[in-house]
């Protein structure tokens, strides 16, 4: 990477993205090639230990020459990185709420090398999880501890002039509109990585999400339904017109990145994601426009 290159800017208003792990059966470079066909204007990087294009145990700490690999494969497809989704290798190890100091503490350095490789990439911000509750937990004590933690992250985030977002999720301290408001009032700073299909899935309707948006730091969309996590766009009972206009009323103005997976997880292997991903790319199209 030269000094002067230059990553296609950066959105002044909703622009869409579109997640490279939509397709772990192919390379890296067909799954961008992917997204830059369909016409995105910019790709959601995944980080996750073991199961996606870009894995940070083969990264290792050679982060600058990964990002200039990635950022060249980006730039060369006139794609900007709209986000980069760290995971650790489950729910619970390394989290920011371990019990155990020792364990939040080695999943520090991970963490800040997600940060150097966002930042080399030209990415606005980090996507993390938010932590689960351990054996013998209250909920209080699950969210003080990830609290404290996420606060420190937030703090590393803005030396590197990054934003820091958690991701609300099934299976979290925050799986529920209420607990996500809770945890994002203890941390100045944070904000959501906001998908409604993990809201939608445990039955909350779309205006109790809705108070979310006025936090988001960025937006992934998929179609989902009670019971579904993730739906085909038929099925799906998500608004996604109302969405964009409440994320509008607070002047969001950031990426809706299309987020169909392909996982083994509560059924989010059992949907066409390419059919899927056009589908909502226009429906998305359609509401940005309106």
């Amino acid at each position: 990477m030269q000094g002067g290159d230059r990553m296609p800017e950066r959105p002044r208003q909703l622009a869409l993205s579109c997640a490279d792990y939509t397709w772990p059966a192919v390379s890296h470079g067909v799954a961008l090639d992917l997204v830059a066909a369909l016409g995105f204007s910019a790709v959601d990087l995944g980080l996750m230990h073991g199961r996606s294009h870009l894995k940070p145990e083969e990264i290792g700490t050679d982060v600058e020459f990964w990002a200039g690999r990635v950022r060249e494969s980006c730039e060369s497809r006139g794609l900007a990185v709209a986000d980069v989704f760290y995971q650790a290798p489950d729910f619970e190890t390394m989290s920011v709420n371990h019990p155990d100091p020792a364990e939040v503490e080695r999943g520090r350095p991970a963490y800040e090398r997600a940060l150097r490789l966002a930042s080399l990439v030209g990415s606005p911000g980090v996507t993390i999880l938010p932590g689960v509750s351990y054996d013998g937990d209250t909920w209080e004590q699950a969210v003080d501890r990830a609290a404290d933690e996420l606060g420190k992250r937030v703090s590393l985030a803005g030396e590197s002039g990054l934003r820091l977002s958690v991701e609300p999720h099934v299976g979290s301290i925050v799986d529920t509109p209420e607990r996500a408001l809770a945890l994002l009032a203890r941390v100045p700073g944070l904000t959501v990585t906001l998908d409604y299909g993990h809201f939608s899935y445990a039955g909350f309707t779309d205006e109790q999400i809705e108070p979310l948006t006025a936090h988001a730091g960025h937006v992934q969309c998929r179609g989902a339904t009670n019971g579904a996590l993730q739906a085909s766009m038929r099925t799906s009972t998500i608004d996604f017109g109302r969405m964009v206009a409440a994320l509008r009323s607070h002047d969001y103005a950031g990426y809706l990145a299309c987020e169909y997976v392909w996982a083994d997880w509560l059924g989010c292997n059992l949907v066409d994601n390419l059919t899927e991903t056009v589908a909502l790319r226009d429906v998305l199209r359609e509401a940005v426009g309106a």
